[in-house]
């Protein structure tokens, strides 16, 4: 009798357990899956400051070292940023730059953040909006200072020219 009563119960609480669908599972029950960040930072400030005519030098002192550099297009840099949060979509960008006879001739760039939500995105936090400016009046061009006044030296004595003898012998 108990041992009915206990596949009985084991029974129910198996049917009612497999009728709960998949979707909900407790955060404790579910495996840590960490942040994810891979590639290079490029903000859209970075971006605006490419000028056709730099130097490959100039180019990786802005961005940095490229992530992918292609051996049959040595011509071709790729800068590719991957972000993928555990509470959020993956976030992918991608900046091309070709260089012709060593120097910049042209880049291709999805749609860069600016460099304060980019902090936000990578630290996990909601962005920041800047104080606004408070308007204050306009300021005047400082007056011109006044100029000194001209100081007056005491004229230097008149001295008696030195005479000057030759002694003829």
């Amino acid at each position: 009798m108990i041992r009915t009563a206990f596949l009985l119960g084991l029974a129910a609480l198996t049917a009612t357990l497999g009728a709960c669908t998949a979707s909900y599972v407790p955060s404790i029950l579910q495996p840590y899956r960490p942040d994810v960040q891979q590639g290079n930072i490029v903000t859209k400030d970075m971006v605006e400051q490419l000028r056709p005519g730099m130097t490959r030098d100039q180019v990786r002192f802005l961005l940095g070292t490229p992530m992918l550099t292609d051996v049959f297009h040595q011509d071709r840099w790729d800068y590719t940023y991957y972000l993928r949060r555990k509470s959020a979509d993956p976030q992918i960008r991608k900046l091309s730059i070709i260089f012709a006879e060593g120097k910049l001739d042209r880049f291709n760039s999805d749609a860069m953040p600016a460099e304060p939500l980019a902090d936000s995105l990578i630290l996990g936090s909601k962005p920041s909006k800047p104080a606004p400016a408070a308007e204050s009046p306009p300021v005047a061009a400082p007056a011109p200072a006044p100029a000194p006044a001209p100081t007056t030296a005491p004229a230097p004595a008149p001295t008696a020219p030195a005479s000057t003898s030759t002694k003829t012998p």
